[in-house]
């Protein structure tokens, strides 16, 4: 019978390191050749003109990804109808790939969240220079707080720095997060300030203007790009992806982006000068950083490889834990 977890289930299951773990394990199979992620499709009913996560947008989402040597297929629905007074939904479906049976049922937000905040976290592993340890976070909502969290599991951070276009929600970022990491979170008076004080940068905002430029990153810095996961949006100009010793993506879904298709269409950047997959450096397919000068830059819009991995690890530790109900229902949303 399926096990469905809910919210409080997958809370009391995993800690962010688990969910690193599994981000980590899902991009080492993909740069292995043993995943498939298909590209998030999306029906917009309402708010069609919104960038994709705004949250005043009402729309139906769907991704589809296969861990093949954790043999499960994932399927990942968002439900978002705000203007109905509904909460977001997140709905995974957990199937063995061996023969079809469905496993699990998963509903939470936060495996959402989390799975985000890996991604930066293997990202940053991988690309940033292992002495990092001054962070920058340019967007103070709910995901930039995950990002400097998670963030602070795979460096030893000793500062952080945020910014956002409201001074008072940076002001209770900065507080609360100095509170919860044990560590100085200051607020940043500008964007360039921030950036050029950064060993790691970290954008999860939903511009569709450029704020970073290429003449503010420092040798050796690494950038997360979070927040363009959408055609029309951009944190980066296309300039600052040129000067990039490795530009890395998460998976092709990245090329659909404005990140990367803007600079493209505007000849500042071509395909040839993207280096290669999360997964490949994973993998040991490609070698990461190469030197503490280089500059490092990492894209990544949200792949379902990530809710599949995320989903997999919170249901083997749920089952673990005794947690969940189990249902007679076969298949059901």
């Amino acid at each position: 019978m399926p096990l469905l977890l809910t919210e409080e289930d997958v809370a009391k299951a995993v800690t962010p390191l688990d969910i690193i773990e599994a981000v980590e394990d899902g991009f080492r199979q993909h740069g292995l050749g043993l995943a498939q992620t298909q590209p998030r499709r999306e029906v917009r009913i309402r708010g069609k003109e919104l960038p994709h996560a705004d949250p005043r947008m009402v729309r139906i989402a769907q991704g589809l990804a296969f861990l093949e040597q954790s043999a499960i297929v994932v399927t990942h629905h968002i439900f978002s109808f705000p203007d109905r007074g509904r909460p977001m939904r997140i709905v995974n479906h957990l199937i063995d790939a061996d023969n079809g049976d469905l496993v699990a049922v998963v509903e939470s937000l936060g495996l959402l969240g989390m799975r985000t905040g890996a991604a930066s976290a293997v990202g940053a592993k991988y690309l940033s220079r292992k002495d990092s340890s001054v962070a920058g976070i340019v967007g103070t909502g709910r995901q930039g707080r995950i990002q400097l969290r998670f963030l602070s599991k795979v460096r030893s951070l000793k500062k952080a720095y945020a910014y956002s276009l409201v001074p008072s929600e940076t002001g209770k970022f900065c507080a609360e997060m100095s509170a919860e990491l044990g560590i100085d979170v200051s607020h940043s008076e500008s964007i360039e300030q921030l950036v050029r004080r950064s060993d790691i940068l970290v954008t999860a905002t939903n511009s569709t203007t450029p704020f970073v430029k290429a003449e503010w990153l420092s040798p050796g810095v690494h950038v997360n790009i979070m927040g363009a996961d959408d055609r029309p949006k951009i944190e980066l100009e296309g300039a600052a992806l040129k000067k990039a010793g490795k530009l890395v993506i998460a998976a092709e879904d990245s090329l659909a982006a404005g990140q990367l298709q803007i600079p493209m269409a505007e000849g500042v950047i071509e395909r040839k000068d993207i280096y290669g997959t999360l997964g490949e450096i994973v993998a040991g397919a490609k070698p990461g950083r190469e030197g503490d000068d280089e500059i490092t830059i990492f894209h990544s819009p949200g792949v379902t490889l990530q809710d599949a991995a995320a989903t997999h690890k919170a249901y083997v530790l749920a089952k673990r834990l005794g947690l969940g109900t189990n249902s007679d229902l076969s298949f059901f949303l």
